[in-house]
């Protein structure tokens, strides 16, 4: 499979690169700098770009028969559109070039899992208010889309190994009190919607 990873010098990014090169995929990951991708391996190509140019996007999706995003900003405050303008161009991306599938990264406190939250998460998410407003305003865009995408929303993200039981639903009765999950679980599970119709055209909430 030739997949495309958006956000590939990130730390969930990272992952999922080495991941999908050691089930046998074919790896483009996308990134500002090449600098930023350490990985050497004979089926990963490197695309130069950024989430503002929908012109780089569609490039580097000629070719691709799936997409992983694990795009995210390096920093949640301040007011900004960036998530907001890279999915439209995503979007418009994927539709110049054919390409359907899409595993994406969002989050717990997302769109309508933010009923989901505890109190105690929602004051947390307040703080990060501006962020979530422009994930909500990208995630709006992809739930409008007739693309076959799973929007994945994970908790609070940790560098721990991988312990395997990631549990996923659309509706938790008793959320836990502040949930984590590690990246390499993360990972594991994103690439698997790159061909599970399971969760398809929708955003399960991940916990353990």
């Amino acid at each position: 499979m030739k997949v495309l990873v958006i956000g590939a010098s990130g730390l969930t990014g990272r992952i999922a690169v080495r991941r999908l090169l050691d089930r046998g995929d074919d790896v483009t990951a996308f990134a500002r700098d090449r600098a930023t991708i350490a990985e050497v391996h004979e089926r990963l190509k490197v695309a130069i770009g950024e989430a503002r140019d929908g012109a780089s996007l569609e490039r580097a999706l000629s070719g691709q028969d799936a997409v992983l995003s694990a795009f995210g900003p390096r920093a949640v405050f301040g007011k900004t559109d960036l998530q907001e303008v890279f999915m439209r161009n995503l979007i418009g991306a994927m539709h110049e070039t054919g390409v359907v599938r899409l595993s994406n990264l969002s989050a717990w406190g997302a769109g309508d899992s933010d009923a989901v939250l505890t109190w105690f998460a929602r004051a947390v998410k307040r703080t990060a208010r501006d962020f979530f407003d422009d994930k909500d305003r990208g995630e709006a865009l992809l739930l409008a889309s007739d693309l076959d995408f799973v929007n994945v929303r994970p908790p609070r993200l940790t560098n721990g190994p991988a312990r395997g039981c990631v549990k996923a639903s659309t509706h938790l009765e008793n959320p836990p009190w502040l949930p984590f999950l590690s990246r390499e679980d993360l990972a594991a599970f994103m690439i698997e919607q790159l061909t599970d119709d399971t969760w398809l055209r929708q955003s399960p909430l991940l916990t353990t």
